[in-house]
């Protein structure tokens, strides 16, 4: 009968609570009425975080299991406007989660384990960047000798001097390099160069001996995203041809996404928003191709 007592007692103030939390969360939904629909995106976006959350890689099936089974609950829930809404909301926390998992099933590739070279390495840039003396490009390299087949990584990004050929995205180029590993994170918190790294596709990083030197080959067939990379490198090189120094660098970083020209101390605050500013291309491309770099786009940037 104690027992009982006890229970009792602590059982009446988690019913309270629950039920005032319930009473809460009621109040807040009629609030937000249709503006309901804008939390969707943060649900998605919450599903992303949950994968970096992570400290083993999940397989790829429990994204796509979870985002199933929340379609199957939003279908079964469909007359009840309340839970069917949340079903929503936990399907697209599944469907974030079930995108990365995608992504890093896609893009997954062999890394460099230990460092090589120097070693002669071949093969078609995919991206140009301009960077202190000299340019940083990124190479869908031949395999390279040394590795086994399983141990090829599928990119490296290199930084070759400025007396290097001009190279542009689809271009074939030979180098002599020192390749290395990717680097570690540094600092608790601080920019995770492996991952970022991994996402792009890239298994190593390095430097060239001598200059790098473009080399006769089949003609590219990149489609759309080559074209586009060859807009924003020939974009980028306009930029900074008229507006030199750090200024140029920073307007090339805005505009492009390339934040190689920009110095060190500025690169940081666009080492997260820069993605987004892809969307200023087409706002961009006049003043790309006008005569002069002074139509009020690039005025701002003086």
């Amino acid at each position: 009968m104690a027992d009982t007592a006890v229970a009792s007692g602590w059982r009446g103030p988690v019913l309270e609570w629950r039920a005032r939390f319930r009473g809460v969360v009621a109040d807040r939904l009629v609030a937000e009425g249709d503006r309901r629909l804008l939390w969707l995106p943060v649900f998605f976006g919450a599903g992303i975080g949950v994968y970096f959350t992570l400290k083993v890689e999940p397989p790829l099936w429990l994204g796509i299991a979870g985002v199933v089974a929340g379609v199957g609950m939003v279908f079964a829930l469909r007359r009840y406007a309340a839970w069917c809404e949340a079903a929503l909301a936990l399907t697209l926390l599944a469907a974030g989660f079930a995108l990365m998992c995608e992504i890093a099933w896609e893009r997954e590739a062999a890394m460099l384990q230990r460092h090589l070279g120097p070693v002669v390495v071949s093969g078609r840039v995919i991206d140009v960047d301009l960077v202190e003396r000299g340019w940083r490009i990124v190479i869908e390299n031949d395999p390279l000798p040394g590795l086994d087949p399983t141990d090829q990584p599928r990119h490296l990004r290199v930084h070759i001097p400025s007396r290097s050929d001009e190279l542009n995205p689809g271009d074939r180029v030979s180098l002599k390099a020192m390749l290395y590993p990717v680097p570690a994170q540094l600092l608790p918190g601080g920019r995770d160069f492996q991952r970022e790294l991994y996402f792009a596709g890239i298994g190593g990083v390095g430097y060239s001996f001598g200059a790098a030197h473009r080399i006769a080959g089949t003609p590219s067939e990149g489609g759309w995203h080559e074209e586009l990379r060859q807009l924003r490198t020939d974009m980028s090189r306009r930029i900074t041809a008229v507006l030199p120094g750090s200024t140029g660098g920073v307007a090339s970083a805005l505009i492009t996404g390339k934040r190689g020209a920009s110095p060190k101390r500025s690169s940081r605050p666009f080492a997260i928003p820069v993605c987004p500013t892809y969307w200023r291309l087409p706002a961009c491309i006049w003043d790309w191709s006008a005569p002069s770099c002074s139509s009020p786009c690039a005025a701002d940037w003086r």
